[in-house]
């Protein structure tokens, strides 16, 4: 299927089908007719995205995108030893992408666990086609929250010139997430102390001041008798 948008055509396709769901978002992007099954060891000039790539996709594969597209695997984050990189010949654009959160509801919030249609999905919005994503995405019920939960990510990456510069901005919101981790650690350990510290006493507790008598007699000097 060819996707309009940003006035560029876009063709993309899923070059392997390991799912044995006829609900994954592959096959439903097929049916959709975003996509078209690609056979195992099928030639495949355009970006595969692939966990085995040892280069991030960015803006500067965006010609190679809207000349030939991308592709992705079609398989559950469990199968992945089904998967036949052997047989799949050796692409010589595979890429990988880079820190994202899945939005589905199998996967919600995880780091790099995209299905296949938020994975494409964020190829064509880093590679400069953010509108292809968006109609790519448009009929699934995950599409809009992905795109909310990854949009500054997906900015800064679609702003990057190369691969190196993505890594760069990955490992920034790598060490950022890292430190707001930290910092919630933190106040939930010190939220934990005061609130220990008000079960067993404050330092102004009635159980710190001394006993009080029965009357205010025990309070008055004794009178001297007189001689």
């Amino acid at each position: 299927m060819i996707l309009r948008g940003d006035s560029c055509l876009t063709v993309v396709p899923v070059c392997l089908n390991i799912s044995s769901l006829i609900r994954d978002s592959g096959s439903k992007m097929v049916r959709f007719g975003f996509a078209k099954k690609l056979k195992v060891g099928q030639s495949f000039q355009g970006i595969v995205l692939s966990s085995e790539a040892t280069q991030f996709l960015s803006p500067a594969d965006r010609q190679i995108v809207e000349q030939y597209g991308v592709a992705a695997i079609n398989c559950s984050w469990n199968r992945l030893e089904e998967i036949p990189f052997h047989a799949m010949g050796r692409s010589q654009h595979q890429r990988k992408l880079p820190l994202l959160h899945a939005a589905n509801s199998v996967n919600y919030g995880k780091a790099f666990k995209m299905n296949t249609a938020e994975a494409i999905a964020a190829a064509l919005f880093i590679a400069g086609f953010p509108s292809d994503a968006l109609t790519l995405l448009y009929p699934f019920s995950f599409g809009a929250e992905f795109i909310k939960l990854n949009l500054p990510a997906l900015e800064a990456y679609q702003t990057c010139a190369n691969q190196e510069e993505v890594e760069n901005v990955m490992n920034r919101f790598i060490a950022d997430a890292a430190f707001d981790r930290e910092e919630k650690i933190a106040r939930k350990e010190k939220a934990k102390t005061l609130a220990s510290h008000d079960k067993v006493g404050g330092y102004l507790d009635e159980s710190d001041l001394p006993p009080m008598g029965d009357s205010e007699d025990e309070y008055e000097y004794e009178e001297e008798e007189e001689g």
